[in-house]
């Protein structure tokens, strides 16, 4: 078991927790009369039903059936969708700042997104990225694989500036297979190119959620008086007073930026959901499945 801070046995107990609240919430919205949610890779379609023989995999017994009738019957399916789960993971060095870090929770995120992925078997892809596209995993459609999920993004380290365009051009030339992609970054150093980086996807024809990491310093730093500020992502330095009305200028312009970054996502047919650091992120994954109609409420 992944052994460090990051992911610690209360983790996986909320990871747990986390599947049992997903798979209550596609069943209550997949029974008689109503719309049946899309899966998260739509890699798997349900097909009809047939009576349980021992040796069958239980994870494929309809229970909600089982429920109401007392009678054991395996949900048969048909693949009509090869895509995966791709979770493009930002690395750069703005994600190590906040007042939680952001890559520590951008990373717990991608963990329970997983987790919840592999559990509806589906195939999951983490990539992460900064200056360049990393080494990813992939995991097949079983969440027994989470531990190795777990160990992959505990030895990643946030550093570097990021050029997602070009990244997800690579992605894009290395996949031959349509998906859905969820975008974890917090679009400091590619508000520029993240436009460029949607419209390639959306060409690819991927369906894209855009989880926008926000940290409360992001929105209001603490800080007053003199200040020696540093680039995060470029070598730069700058000293400055820092006054009441330069952060109420501050507090607009980042407003404004969170607006434009969501403007973007929604022009170029990506869901977004802004996460600030402040949610549990089992939350987060559960509004953003939601919203991308994975899950319905």
């Amino acid at each position: 078991m992944a052994g460090g801070k990051l992911f610690d046995d209360e983790f996986l107990r909320r990871l747990q927790r986390l599947g049992l609240v997903a798979k209550r919430i596609s069943a209550a919205s997949s029974g008689p009369g109503q719309r049946r949610s899309r899966r998260l890779g739509d890699g798997l379609e349900f097909a009809d039903h047939r009576d349980y023989a021992p040796g069958d995999d239980i994870r494929f017994v309809d229970w909600p059936y089982y429920a109401r009738m007392e009678k054991l019957l395996l949900r048969l399916f048909h693949e009509h969708s090869e895509g995966a789960v791709t979770i493009l993971l930002d690395q750069s060095q703005s994600m190590a700042l906040g007042q939680v870090c952001k890559f520590d929770y951008a990373r717990r995120t991608a963990a329970a997104l997983a987790y919840v992925a592999m559990a509806s078997l589906d195939r999951v892809n983490i990539l992460p990225f900064g200056e360049g596209l990393g080494d990813g995993l992939k995991t097949g459609r079983n969440r027994g694989q989470i531990l190795q999920v777990l160990d992959f993004l505990e030895g990643l380290a946030a550093g570097g500036r990021t050029h997602l365009a070009a990244i997800v051009e690579q992605h894009v030339r290395r996949s031959g297979e349509t998906g859905t992609v969820i975008v974890l970054t917090d679009a400091i150093d590619v508000e520029e190119d993240l436009s460029a980086a949607l419209a390639a996807l959306r060409q690819h024809r991927d369906e894209v959620i855009c989880l926008h990491i926000v940290d409360r310093c992001d929105a209001d730093p603490p800080m007053l008086g003199p200040s020696q500020l540093s680039g995060v992502e470029a070598a730069s330095r700058m000293s400055l007073n820092v006054t009441e009305a330069l952060l109420e200028s501050y507090r607009q312009r980042w407003r404004e930026f969170v607006r434009g970054v969501e403007k973007t996502c929604l022009g170029r047919g990506a869901v977004y959901v802004q996460a600030p650091t402040s949610q549990p992120f089992e939350r987060l994954v559960l509004q953003a499945l939601q919203r991308a109609g994975v899950l319905q409420a």
